[in-house]
């Protein structure tokens, strides 16, 4: 998938290593035979790879990603064209030049990295990598080998999210977030709660609100086992909310629009994560249950608090 953060070292901040074989590299002529890309994102962003290679006597693509660890077996058959245009990028951008290529950049510590690994028809390789380094022409790389593997990868996702939304939900919560955030003309109320798995003695519940009038940040202790999450699990099974998985979508005007974002994660390591201005299906009685449960929540804690 495209990622939109660039690899700190193109700008050249001193990175260390070799630039690789360079202008006296010859193309390959034989045409490629597997394809590896890799890229490690900086701490808390995506992680992912891309691999076509010989599996049972055919091509097959495989797609792995970190964002998307719940998935097992992310791979389908690689349509013969896939290769032939991986092959016109490699002779297209002179990619022969990188081989050998291998950069790291001291002064980053954290940032972006990359590997590349190419088998030709003629059993030759070549690879090239960086950690906050990058050949000068790798954007564009990136840009249109995505333009060719993007595609592959959704269609796996779209296949297993549908796998997923037709096994349904069984399972109970062990951490929720949900923001409904009301922007522009749409209003100025705000609900925010964060509940994480209680430890000790912690404060594990996180709440802020402004509504009607009123503000409310405060943080409480609220093991999940005493939080009433009978309502709320009912809700997200009533409701459907595995068919807001993966969703992300904007309405044409997203500053006036109220903004939610929701993150679950079940015992039966499930995960949903959902967030936008436009709204997905049953959006408003699920936030009506989700408002009302916060707010007995909050008046139980305050309640336990005095006692």
């Amino acid at each position: 998938m495209r990622i939109l953060s660039f690899l700190a070292g193109c700008s050249g901040i001193g990175p260390k290593g070799s630039n690789g074989i360079g202008k006296r590299a010859k193309d390959n002529q034989s045409g490629v035979s597997e394809f590896y890309y890799s890229y490690n994102g900086s701490i808390g962003g995506n992680s992912y790879s891309y691999r076509i290679k010989d599996e049972d006597g055919k091509k097959v693509f495989i797609y792995e990603a970190m964002e998307h660890r719940e998935f097992e077996d992310m791979k389908l058959d690689c349509p013969p064209e896939i290769l032939d245009r991986l092959y016109k990028l490699y002779l297209d951008m002179r990619i022969a030049e990188w081989d050998g290529f291998e950069k790291y950049n001291p002064k980053v510590l954290d940032g972006d990295g990359f590997s590349l690994r190419i088998r030709f028809n003629d059993g030759t390789k070549m690879s090239a990598s960086g950690s906050n380094a990058c050949p000068d022409n790798y954007g564009e790389f990136e840009d249109r080998m995505s333009e060719i593997l993007d595609p592959l990868a959704e269609e796996i996702l779209d296949i297993k999210r549908n796998e997923l939304i037709s096994k349904g939900l069984d399972g109970h919560l062990t951490s929720l977030l949900f923001i409904f955030k009301q922007q522009g003309t749409s209003g100025s109320d705000e609900y925010h709660v964060l509940l994480r798995s209680e430890k000790n003695s912690e404060k594990n519940l996180e709440v802020e609100i402004k509504a009607n009038g009123e503000k409310l940040k405060a943080y409480y202790r609220s093991p999940i086992s005493e939080s009433n999450l009978d309502e709320l699990e009912q809700a997200i099974k009533d409701y459907e909310i595995i068919k807001w998985y993966d969703f992300y979508a904007h309405t044409e005007d997203p500053n006036n629009s109220e903004w939610f974002q929701i993150s679950f994660s079940f015992d039966n390591k499930m995960h949903i994560s959902a967030h936008g201005t436009k709204k997905p299906e049953h959006y408003e009685e699920f936030r009506a249950v989700c408002i009302k449960w916060l707010n007995g929540l909050v008046n139980k804690c305050k309640q336990d608090k005095t006692e």
